[in-house]
């Protein structure tokens, strides 16, 4: 074999490796091409889905606005309540204090004094010998 022969085997195998690479190429892009096109037919499916998705959405945040609204709602009525009891355990107060000044045996001015609880506590209930009493019983003691 000479070299002109040689020459020709060697561009013959080199045209042959170049067309089989040639081919190699085209049939991956074909592949890449096809593959493309599934993923963009199934976005396409997907997106059928995007508006119900977006109507959930929606709702969901409507009513997460109405349960804020609520909770708002309920914690004004708690407000309401706590100061309509604070008022009531007022007048409470302002009642016993009224006939704990009116009681005799009730030492108001006592550091213990307490509305209320000088029925129970013996600091604010002034003993029949005490000069602080007034309803006329100075000087006699309990029997």
């Amino acid at each position: 074999m000479d070299a002109t022969t040689w020459i020709i085997v060697l561009v013959v195998v080199l045209v042959v490796a170049a067309l089989v690479a040639w081919l190699v190429t085209q049939q991956r892009k074909k592949k890449q091409q096809e593959h493309a096109e599934h993923l963009r037919a199934e976005a396409h499916e997907h997106a059928t889905e995007i508006p119900e998705t977006q109507v959930r959405a929606k709702e969901a945040e409507a009513e997460a606005e109405r349960a804020r609204l609520e909770a708002e709602r309920a914690q004004s009525k708690a407000r309401e309540a706590q100061v309509a009891a604070t008022q009531q355990q007022a007048v409470h107060e302002d009642r016993l204090r009224t006939a704990d000044e009116v009681d005799p045996r009730v030492d108001t001015s006592s550091d213990g004094y307490a509305p209320g609880t000088s029925a129970h506590d013996p600091d604010t209930v002034l003993d029949a010998d005490d000069p602080r009493r007034s309803d006329g019983t100075e000087g006699t003691h309990r029997a």
